[in-house]
């Protein structure tokens, strides 16, 4: 059995701008790579779990979610950290939006708050569930997480707003040094 920290994307990893839906507007957040190369260091597999409608409501394709991903993965690298997995949930329940992708407007196990996608991602990799974590920025990301065995981080500027959260803190950076001293 493996210990992992699940990592939401947008807010987390990268500037949580509206929709992401392509390279050029990913950028990573300030000590990002570094905080994932300490997850790494620290034998801790690092697995994504995204949230996409972007793709349901037809605003960019699989491939572009890919390259997305790509400039990750490689701005990580340059820095000596790797991302282990990447789950994306492309569904959206909401319907009416200009060019969506009807096969992927449903309401899916795998949007969080739903454990789908870290269900997946644990029995796929034989992962330990009490020795592992999840830090988002949402709520949606800290149910996910409860509700499958997690400990919990949500990263907000309101360090007094934990919400259903273990643990609050600023930024990954600072979240990061918490989960290797616990």
């Amino acid at each position: 059995m493996k210990k992992a920290v699940f990592l939401d994307r947008d807010g987390v990893i990268n500037e949580n701008l509206k929709d992401i839906v392509e390279p050029s507007q990913f950028h990573l957040l300030h000590g990002v790579s570094e905080a994932i190369k300490k997850l790494n260091e620290s034998n801790y597999l690092v697995v994504i779990i995204t949230n996409q409608p972007v793709i349901a409501k037809g605003f960019c394709t699989f491939e572009d979610m890919d390259a997305i991903h790509q400039k990750m993965k490689n701005e990580l690298a340059k820095e000596g950290a790797k991302i282990d997995a990447i789950y994306v949930c492309p569904h959206h329940p909401e319907k009416g939006f200009k060019g969506e992708v009807p096969e992927l407007k449903i309401d899916c196990d795998c949007r969080k708050p739903k454990p789908g996608l870290i269900l997946q991602a644990i029995t796929d990799y034989s992962i330990d569930v009490e020795n592992s974590w999840i830090v988002g920025d949402s709520e949606t990301d800290i149910t996910a997480g409860k509700t499958t065995g997690l400990k919990t981080i949500l990263i907000s500027g309101k360090l007094e707003s934990a919400g259903n959260a273990d643990y609050t803190f600023k930024d990954l950076k600072t979240a990061v040094e918490h989960i290797i001293i616990v």
